[in-house]
């Protein structure tokens, strides 16, 4: 618009054009914009309602689904001594409840070699190498023993001026081993001294032989063979030996899978021969205090879905989504999962397990009920919650994280309604500029003429003025 023209408006004829045009463009602004706008709020609340039911849905899966991956409603592992076996749930746990006794007679343990003591850690050892060969040791008797090399493992150290220190020689080693030899220096009363301990379990022994260099000898003092045992013996390599329902069982580990299903075993000390108790419980009450949350965190769920759906009262706005179909399908949903039956689960249902919708709506917990269900039910509950809180569990049955999928088409539909909403806001102020500058181009017109009729006029009232003046 032309800067000129809308500093000439009214300077012509007296009027206040501008305030007039400001009227009638805000008058056509109302008009065409606020059923817009009131539409625009109506979609945005029933979007962010939408939303909110969606995000409650999934929050309320991603908790069951946490508490079914902590394995609290399955079979859980029990112990009468954790100071002696220790036991953890792994997998997806024992697939039954057993009661079992276990002796542990040995632990697994690793070859202890003890070198005699020098004056420090920086006292030199020597030069050249030092080779690690593994396999199994047998004592013979009298310090004497036969070694049956395995090949696995196996490694050499290189001693040379720059590392020729009893600290230097543990260095090379600990870096060369991989972990299957620990080296360590002990200062005792005498001086310090180099150990070496292997890992756990009777076929990880291990011998150790010397090349050394002549012009710096002295490796010779690490060596361990049959030949030249120059190493003290301290401790053998031995398996983990422990009795289990009576049946022998040896392991190269004091940490055992396997042996009891579902279950990893941690030796800590041996037992007597009477042993202790290992096995797999369920702990209903885990799943009694689970389900009773669920119950309700369910409830004021429908309770949020029932205020959002609320018609208008006296004095009350309807809520946001009422009449909305969407709503009342995730309502109807909810309630339909109390009674589905799990193929997963055995056919097990939530009702079976206590869960239930009241006359008012509500949904309870009833302990009564959840008494009175069967072992194999509580076994099977552990899959019913598993497959309640994913995305679905059988033909026609609809999990959480589906009911909660609901909202999601209903919502894009609600979006697109917005953006088209928006778009005709755009175009009616389009039209609303386009109004003003005709306005503006109009009352500058009339401007025009009205301050030419102002002239005229003047001037006829001058000449009728001047010929009365004569005629007097």
């Amino acid at each position: 618009m032309d800067i000129d023209i809308i500093s000439q408006l009214g300077a012509g004829s007296g009027i206040n054009s501008r305030q007039v045009i400001d009227e009638l463009v805000a008058a056509q602004r109302e008009a065409q914009t606020v059923p817009l706008n009131d539409r625009l709020e109506v979609l945005s609340s029933r979007v962010d309602a939408l939303g909110q039911l969606r995000g409650a849905l999934e929050a309320i899966s991603a908790s069951l689904q946490d508490r079914v991956r902590s394995g609290d409603f399955g079979l859980q592992a029990a112990t009468s001594d954790a100071a002696a076996v220790g036991v953890e749930r792994r997998g997806t746990g024992p697939a039954a409840a057993f009661r079992s006794t276990l002796v542990v007679e040995q632990l697994a343990a690793g070859q202890r070699l003890v070198a005699p003591p020098l004056a420090g850690v920086d006292t030199p050892v020597g030069e050249g190498s030092l080779n690690f060969v593994f396999g199994t040791r047998t004592d013979t008797g009298g310090g004497n023993f036969d070694f049956s090399a395995s090949g696995a493992g196996d490694f050499s150290v290189v001693i040379g001026p720059e590392n020729n220190t009893l600290g230097g020689l543990r260095d090379a080693i600990n870096a060369a081993s991989n972990g299957s030899v620990r080296a360590s220096i002990v200062n005792g009363t005498n001086g310090a001294s180099l150990v070496l301990r292997g890992g756990d379990g009777a076929s990880r022994a291990f011998v150790v032989s010397a090349a050394e260099s002549v012009e710096a000898p002295g490796l010779a003092a690490f060596s361990y063979t049959a030949g030249n045992p120059a190493l003290t013996f301290s401790a053998p390599a031995s398996d983990a030996v422990l009795v289990f329902d009576g049946v022998t069982v040896t392991r190269d580990s004091n940490e055992i899978d396997g042996l009891a299903d579902g279950l990893r075993l941690q030796l800590n000390r041996t037992t007597g021969p009477e042993g202790i108790v290992v096995g797999a419980v369920r702990d209903a009450g885990a799943l009694s205090v689970t389900l009773t949350d669920f119950a309700d965190t369910l409830g004021a769920m429908r309770q949020l879905i029932g205020d959002f759906r609320r018609g208008a009262r006296e004095g009350e706005q309807a809520g946001p989504l009422a009449g909305d179909t969407t709503a009342r399908a995730m309502d109807q949903a909810l309630v339909a999962m109390l009674n589905a039956p799990v193929a997963a689960a055995g056919g097990l249902r939530l009702r079976d397990l206590g869960l239930e919708v009241t006359r008012e709506g509500s949904v309870r917990f009833d302990a009564a009920r959840f008494a009175q269900a069967t072992p194999e039910q509580l076994g099977q509950a552990e899959a019913l919650l598993g497959a309640l809180s994913g995305n679905g569990f059988g033909v026609g049955l609809t999990a959480l994280r589906t009911i909660a999928g609901l909202a999601t088409p209903a919502t894009q539909g609600l979006e697109r309604e917005q953006r088209g909403v928006n778009d005709a806001l755009a175009r009616a102020e389009a039209r609303l500029t386009t109004y003003r500058e005709q306005l503006v181009r109009q009352f500058a017109a009339m401007d025009v003429l009205v301050a030419s009729s102002k002239a005229l006029e003047t001037q006829l009232t001058q000449l009728v003025d001047s010929w009365y003046s004569r005629r007097q």
